[in-house]
């Protein structure tokens, strides 16, 4: 038989037999722990409970993201299944209904961005919003739960900027478990969007340890990419969008390297929009004499090439709550330059991090200017601390744990939610 991948393609069944399988799984598991907790009096953790499916969607596997936050949902008791097509979520209400859904099962949205696209008027917008939700209220009233982490301040593509807040709201409104990854969001997001903290929880981004190859040293990363040893290497990793702020960071490293004595290097690495002002971007970046691009999608075994070979990664977003290069830095142990935007000022330290004054060319040159006070051993350390104090298998159970307490809290009265084990049987 040829083995197959499930989860990566829908398939006719899908989602519901990516549930039940993780559903099947996972039960036999709660199974194995709660026979090992009646001989061990010790025991701690889960202890036999059916677990609770966590559907998530959309599904973005292109970054780790989202391998890495679920990574240790299992071990809480939390089933976790892909919903490959965004609009097939109500297909899972049947389960709602056997006994291996009877704990509960949980949607839980990541970007919404898919809702409204293709609209071309205000009017469809919030039409297409309407019948969204719609739809969550029926998952809902069949006794489905619903589950929100908010990425961004809005999706980056937005055209009906007051529709997508308005969706926003609403599904926060009707969700059971808001998760933000900074304690800052509620107030950072106060002035388009109210967060209930009772159902508000606090659990930040993973950093990306184990998620890359990581084995090339710095030297030969550097030869691997004709730099000089001497040269200050700046990164900026991620898609190339004209709103990550790239023109004005370029039009500031170019005030610098005009009047310092030490050479630099800028790279560039990411698949790029398609929009006319990013490929004039493109065009300038690429008849740079001091600037390195790669502009298509980074392969994850190529990922250390570039940030082993840089002295500091950039985060030159203008707009932006959270980050998750900000993590994938000092995951390298990169020290980073970054704008002062969302949650990066009280999540990134000065041992690292230096902040840039303003978005002119002047201040850009000037910030960049101090941060060569990052050019040292103890500046990467203190990169990699930061790093493994935000390690995905930390980040992750805990995400878990709050997610199912808060679920659990909220949760209508069920029965037969133990799993028997064997004596019971």
């Amino acid at each position: 038989m040829q083995l197959q991948l499930q989860g990566f393609r829908k398939e006719p069944g899908s989602p519901v037999h990516e549930a039940l399988a993780a559903l099947r799984n996972a039960t036999v598991r709660a199974s194995d722990q709660h026979e090992s907790a009646r001989h061990e009096s010790d025991q701690h953790g889960p202890t036999g409970r059916l677990p609770w499916l966590v559907a998530y969607t959309p599904v973005a596997r292109m970054n780790p993201y989202q391998a890495l936050t679920y990574r240790h949902f299992g071990d809480e008791q939390m089933a976790v299944s892909p919903v490959l097509d965004p609009e097939s979520f109500e297909a899972l209400i049947p389960l709602m209904d056997q006994p291996s859904g009877k704990q509960g099962i949980v949607l839980h949205l990541h970007w919404l961005n898919t809702v409204l696209r293709g609209a071309t008027s205000q009017a469809q917008a919030e039409d297409l919003m309407a019948r969204y939700l719609q739809r969550l209220k029926r998952f809902k009233d069949a006794g489905g739960y619903i589950a929100w982490t908010v990425h961004n301040l809005a999706p980056h593509d937005a055209v009906y900027l007051n529709a997508e807040r308005a969706l926003q709201q609403s599904v926060a409104d009707l969700a059971d478990v808001v998760h933000v990854m900074s304690a800052d969001t509620p107030q950072l997001v106060a002035d388009f969007l109210q967060l209930d903290p009772e159902r508000t929880v606090v659990s930040p981004h993973p950093s990306y340890l184990g998620a890359y190859p990581d084995v090339v040293p710095r030297d030969q990363a550097r030869s691997m990419l004709g730099l000089a040893e001497d040269e200050v290497v700046y990164v900026v990793f991620g898609a190339i969008k004209a709103y990550k702020g790239i023109e004005g960071l370029l039009a500031g490293f170019d005030r610098l390297r005009a009047t310092s004595t030490v050479p630099r290097r800028l790279i560039i690495a990411g698949g790029p929009d398609r929009d006319r002002r990013t490929r004039r971007l493109l065009k300038k970046l690429r008849m740079h004499p001091h600037v390195l691009l790669h502009d298509v999608k980074v392969p994850n075994d190529q990922v250390q090439y570039l940030l082993r070979a840089a002295d500091l990664m950039v985060l030159s977003h203008q707009v932006a709550l959270n980050s998750g290069a900000a993590m994938l830095g000092p995951t390298f142990d990169l020290p980073l330059v970054a704008n002062r935007v969302g949650v990066l000022p009280g999540l990134l330290e000065d041992s690292f991090t230096e902040f840039l004054p303003g978005a002119e060319p002047e201040a850009v040159a000037a910030g960049l200017e101090r941060s060569d006070r990052l050019l040292t051993p103890d500046a990467r350390q203190a990169a990699g601390a930061f790093a493994r104090r935000h390690h995905p298998e930390l980040v992750s159970a805990d995400l878990a744990r709050q997610m199912r307490a808060r679920l659990e809290g909220s949760a209508r009265p069920r029965h037969d939610l133990t799993v028997a084990g064997p004596a019971d049987q």
